[in-house]
């Protein structure tokens, strides 16, 4: 069985960053974005702080919000709701019924960082790279989906997953050019995920 903390502190610790005021961007925290999620109550905690420590520059301020337990729970609730048991086939969680912690952590980061035809869809591709026609592709995340997922050899998985994700991501700049900036760093998130 996946564990959400080896893949949290992969993707949300290890790549999201900590605060970001917003300049030429939107303001967010830990990769959660305050004009996407504006009642998330991470938001009240990170408002207060800032306010009682007006003085602190952003690396301080980064290391206040990172020390305070309060936020951090906020994180990892968002986090693991809206991006780990939110692909739930049937009566099963999540992401935890993914045998293998690489294809789980690969599953989860591209579900924070989606392509653009979505985690499942290209996890069914994927599979199908590794077992041809063994899924027919609908971004639907049930139990063959999942039993194709589990069934397929880590490796082979990793780099079909890793393949169909770029494609996306070049996709997604072909018709969002502006995004060209930030594809390094989500080719750079695609690779393998141990």
């Amino acid at each position: 069985m996946a564990d959400f903390q080896i893949a949290y502190k992969r993707t949300v610790l290890g790549i999201e960053g900590g605060y970001d005021p917003g300049t030429n961007e939107a303001e967010t925290y830990r990769g959660i974005d305050r004009s996407q999620n504006q009642h998330w109550p991470g938001w009240a905690v990170i408002d207060a702080v800032k306010a009682g420590n007006r003085s602190l520059t952003l690396a301080q301020l980064n290391t206040v919000l990172n020390g305070n337990n309060q936020l951090q729970a906020n994180v990892q609730a968002f986090y693991k709701t809206n991006y780990w048991d939110v692909l739930s086939p049937g009566s099963l969680l999540g992401l935890d019924p993914v045998m293998s912690q690489v294809k789980a952590n690969a599953l989860f980061d591209c579900s924070v960082n989606p392509c653009i035809i979505g985690v499942v869809k290209a996890a069914q591709i994927a599979c199908n790279v590794v077992k041809p026609k063994a899924l027919i592709v609908d971004g639907k995340y049930g139990a063959k989906t999942l039993a194709c997922i589990n069934s397929t050899n880590d490796k082979e998985f990793d780099l079909a997953f890793a393949a169909v994700r770029q494609a996306n991501y070049y996709e997604r700049v072909r018709l969002t050019p502006h995004d060209a900036d930030w594809l390094a760093s989500w080719l750079y998130r695609s690779q393998r995920q141990t």
